[in-house]
């Protein structure tokens, strides 16, 4: 048998002293915080009272009828233009030959033209041959009004044209203006505009006549109306019905203290 001596194992224990928990600064902070909110929070805000709002019928009360014009000048804007028109006569042609003579249509004298042919007979012992044709002015206008003898010409040896009477009926080119609808719509628009700016308050619709002529003139003829209600109401919108008035308002209720004994 074997004995084995064995060495002794020494310890070293060592005894260390925990610190303090130290205090935990911003939980502590933020609860002080919001209690302080909660408390402060009913001087912060101020109480209101409640709002009641409410929808009346009231009878309307008449005022006498009142009388608004106006009067707006209508400006033309339509324009009718008229062609030229040419002058119309009649030419007399005398034959001094024995041998008749024809004259064709647009035959050209003066500035006048023959408008269809005609015949000329020719002159006997009871004197010359003669004919009457109608004519018209070459240029359009008022310068083909000629009077009259102004056209006494010789063709040939023994053919004369003469006017005895004067040209008529030549016409310048011009134009008209004139009154559109649309111009009377924008001339009763403009007048409605200014009546409008006349009538404001509380009114039935008004009754319009109009008199239309180098001008428009309306006339409203209006009934204003008017209401009584108690001081507190706030009215906000007023709308005619019949012979009453619908009247939206609203007002703030008083608080009521009630005493105990």
């Amino acid at each position: 048998m074997f004995r084995v001596d064995e060495q002794p194992e020494t310890l070293h224990i060592y005894v260390v002293r925990e610190e303090a928990p130290k205090p935990q600064f911003f939980p502590i902070f933020f609860s002080v915080l919001a209690l302080a909110s909660l408390v402060a929070l009913p001087f912060a805000v101020p109480y209101q009272q409640p709002v009641t709002r409410l929808t009346i019928r009231v009878p309307a009360v008449p005022f006498a009828i009142r009388m608004f014009t106006a009067q707006v000048a209508i400006t033309p804007t339509g324009v009718t233009t008229y062609p030229a028109t040419t002058a119309h006569g009649i030419l007399t042609i005398t034959n001094g030959s024995i041998i008749g003579q024809s004259i064709p249509a647009g035959f050209t004298i003066q500035g006048v033209a023959t408008d269809y042919a005609v015949y000329v007979p020719g002159g006997n012992a009871n004197g010359y041959g003669w004919a009457q044709v109608q004519a018209h002015a070459v240029v359009v206008g008022k310068q083909g009004n000629v009077s009259p003898y102004s056209i006494n010409s010789v063709v040939g040896s023994s053919v004369y044209v003469r006017n005895l009477s004067a040209f008529s009926g030549g016409r310048d080119a011009y134009s008209v203006k004139y009154t559109t609808a649309q111009d009377r719509r924008e001339a009763l628009m403009k007048a409605r505009a200014q009546l409008v700016s006349m009538t404001s308050g509380l009114h039935y619709p008004c009754k319009e006549s109009q008199f239309v002529g180098a001008s428009l003139q309306i006339i409203w003829r209006c009934q204003f109306v008017t209401y009584q209600l108690p001081q507190y109401l706030h009215v906000t919108v007023v709308t005619i019905f019949d012979k009453n008035l619908l009247i939206h308002a609203w007002f703030v209720a008083h608080s009521t203290r009630i005493w105990v004994k």
